[in-house]
């Protein structure tokens, strides 16, 4: 795995269907087309941010740490598309709910998957 990313972070919908991007803690949504990129930065300039990042079907979920220290969650963060603008939550959304599956299983699960087995069944 490379490096963790600090500063700011680009996010595409390299897809062929919407992607919905969860920027926490308060769960604000934003709505890629295919296609579309945009950046995820804290407000603050001067901020050291890591970034934690979790991918499901058709959603990105993206905590802000800073100085990559999980007690310390970046509180004011924001979503910037190409051309510089901020975007507000609820970007694209229009009628859109948020994929199922990944509200059923949650955003964190509370084990690992298996992988050494060819599997997806999870261990504790």
């Amino acid at each position: 795995m490379g490096d963790p990313v600090h500063g700011s972070l680009p996010v595409e919908n390299a897809g062929s269907v919407p992607l919905c991007l969860f920027v926490e803690p308060y769960g604000e949504d934003f709505w890629l087309e295919p296609g579309e990129t945009v950046t995820v930065s804290p407000v603050s300039d001067g901020v050291n941010v890591q970034f934690a990042v979790t991918v499901a079907d058709e959603l990105v979920s993206v905590w802000l740490f800073e100085d990559g220290d999980p007690n310390r969650v970046v509180l004011e963060s924001q979503v910037i598309d190409t051309s510089g603008s901020p975007l507000e939550c609820g970007h694209q959304r229009h009628d859109r709910r948020i994929p199922g599956p990944f509200l059923r299983r949650g955003i964190k699960p509370d084990h690992s998957p298996d992988t050494t087995r060819g599997n997806n069944r999870g261990r504790r």
